[in-house]
């Protein structure tokens, strides 16, 4: 994907409990070469437990992802 299509966005913490069914798909943004599937933009985040740098396919509003890093579950902020 070209890095002009690659966004940056802010995360939150989840909270309550999550459906499965919304878990969206994650790697590490040092892995240059990662394809990160889904229909979505690729974005470029920062975990907000562990500070890691994430690149998710975003997909829709609602959608949760699990850091491969901490296993902290966090969403992208509205």
């Amino acid at each position: 994907m070209a890095e002009s299509l690659k966004q940056q966005r802010q995360t939150k913490k989840t909270e309550g409990s999550l459906d499965p069914d919304k878990q969206g798909k994650e790697s590490a943004a040092s892995d240059q070469n990662a394809e990160v599937g889904g229909r979505g933009v690729l974005i470029f985040v920062t975990c907000p437990h562990c500070g890691s740098s994430r690149i998710i396919s975003f997909d829709y509003e609602g959608e949760w992802f699990t850091c491969s890093q901490c296993q902290g579950t966090y969403q992208v902020a509205s």
